[in-house]
């Protein structure tokens, strides 16, 4: 049997043995026309062939799809019988464009898949509302979901900064409606993830003794809504860096920072702006001697960096428009796009090193504190450096066993490739292969994907 040729909404795969591959693909079709099928048991020619699968393989599509394509889609997976040969049929849409696989951003022409150009890219963004559906879609919650202290609070800064007018008498249900983020008594995605008091947020916070980040001083695990995470994340930071005490005018003495507080807020509001809330997704903050580290479950887009939006002036895009213009109103965020303009301000006015990381899965910004010899470090593979300083130099301490550095250098970016982990550990690439073996023999990680483009799964 043969189902004909490949087209840019049909792409065929031998065996699931082409997962990730396949992945590229979806996401192609996503970006020309919102919609496509992908089918493994048949040949890029069309013939039937069958493949085996076992009660989990219709399981592990569905597991690679979430992992791989961002924004999250919801595709129809199932398995068929075609002329006696059992073959998985996956069909996926999604208007929520661009669309990128593990990362990178694809096109279809005909039945092939390219890469972007970050020209491209960028202009799909610019042609395209990258507002997220998600956002309007409405939950089960109704008002009493919502944190009545945190809506009030931001009630307060809205009309106090002249952003929203004031209300003939405080009421919870008359100002979410009006803000959009409440229809027919229940909440939007929005309005939850703002205001709720079901804790829909995840905010972890930690300070590491050392920068290999193995043993901590401090950690909690915070669940919140995310104007009152935003508070609490930037507190976090201030009472953890280091503060001096300076002369200032006349007789009065003043607190210094060791990182502008304007420039720490900022980037702290961005990461829960721009996060992506679709799926299981945790916001982070760790401090160690040499970084202060903010990671937003949010991949920024392949081909711009912070610095591009900081220099160039690119037009926002944000992820999440309705708690973007939320967060506006009072204040928490000023004219979209300048953000990144502003931290680059203060920090090369105060000498404040910087350095931000597309990470598997999400971005993260670091801050490298004052009087450190330490600097930013290059990344590789995928996860690529935006702002790149001057190169590692760092140490390791040496009674931690090679392995053990390189497992826990996985487990935060499992894209890093051996020659990075050798350079920021200190050894040879040789050294460093023979821990990934030794961890791969223990099942601790797994390959997947090419040494090129591939990333490690950690258990």
């Amino acid at each position: 049997m043969n189902l004909g040729i490949e087209s840019e909404t049909l792409e065929f795969k031998k065996s699931t043995g082409e997962l990730d591959k396949s992945m590229d693909n979806a996401a192609s079709m996503l970006n020309k026309h919102g919609h496509g099928t992908l089918y493994f048991g048949v040949t890029p020619g069309g013939e039937v062939v069958g493949q085996k699968i076992a009660a989990s393989t219709l399981d592990d599509v569905a597991k690679k799809i979430k992992q791989a394509i961002k924004p999250m889609i919801y595709p129809e997976i199932r398995k068929e019988v075609l002329d006696g040969k059992e073959v998985i049929r996956v069909d996926f849409a999604g208007q929520e464009k661009p669309y990128s696989s593990f990362g990178r951003y694809y096109k279809r022409v005909f039945d092939r898949t390219e890469e972007m150009t970050p020209d491209e890219l960028k202009r799909m963004m610019a042609s395209t509302d990258t507002s997220s559906y998600w956002e309007n879609n409405l939950t089960e919650y109704g008002l009493e979901a919502v944190d009545l202290k945190s809506l009030e609070s931001f009630y307060e800064k809205a009309v106090a900064c002249g952003r929203l007018e004031e209300l003939p008498k405080f009421d919870a249900g008359s100002l979410l409606s009006g803000l959009g983020l409440c229809r027919d008594g229940k909440l939007t995605n929005a309005g939850y993830y703002l205001f709720s008091n079901r804790g829909p947020v995840v905010l972890k916070l930690a300070v590491f003794v050392t920068d290999e980040r193995i043993s901590f001083s401090d950690i909690d695990r915070l669940e919140d809504n995310i104007f009152n995470l935003i508070s609490k994340g930037f507190s976090f930071i201030k009472e953890h860096i280091n503060w001096s005490v300076e002369n200032g005018s006349g007789t009065s003495r003043v607190e210094v920072p060791e990182i502008p507080v304007e420039a720490i807020r900022e980037i702290v509001v961005n990461s829960f702006a721009h996060a992506d809330y679709r799926g299981i997704s945790e916001n982070e903050i760790d401090i160690t001697p040499t970084v202060v580290e903010v990671y937003n479950p949010g991949e920024f887009p392949e081909g711009l960096s912070p610095e591009m939006f900081a220099k160039e002036h690119i037009q926002s895009m944000p992820r999440n428009k309705v708690i973007l213009n939320t967060l506006y109103k009072s204040k928490d965020v000023e004219i979209f796009g300048s953000g990144f303009r502003k931290v680059y301000a203060y920090c090369n006015k105060n000498n404040v090193k910087t350095e931000s990381i597309s990470k598997y899965g999400g971005f993260s910004f670091s801050f490298y504190r004052r009087g450190t010899e330490k600097q930013p470090s290059q990344a590789a593979s995928r996860g690529k450096v935006k702002t790149v300083v001057i190169e590692n130099s760092s140490d390791v301490t040496g009674s931690v066993p090679t392995d053990m550095m390189v497992y826990m250098y996985l487990k935060e970016d499992p894209t890093l490739t051996r020659d990075v982990m050798a350079t920021r550990l200190g050894k040879s690439v040789r050294t460093v292969q023979r821990a990934l073996d030794k961890l791969s023999s223990e099942g601790k990680i797994k390959r997947k994907g090419s040494n090129k483009t591939g990333y490690w799964e950690v258990a």
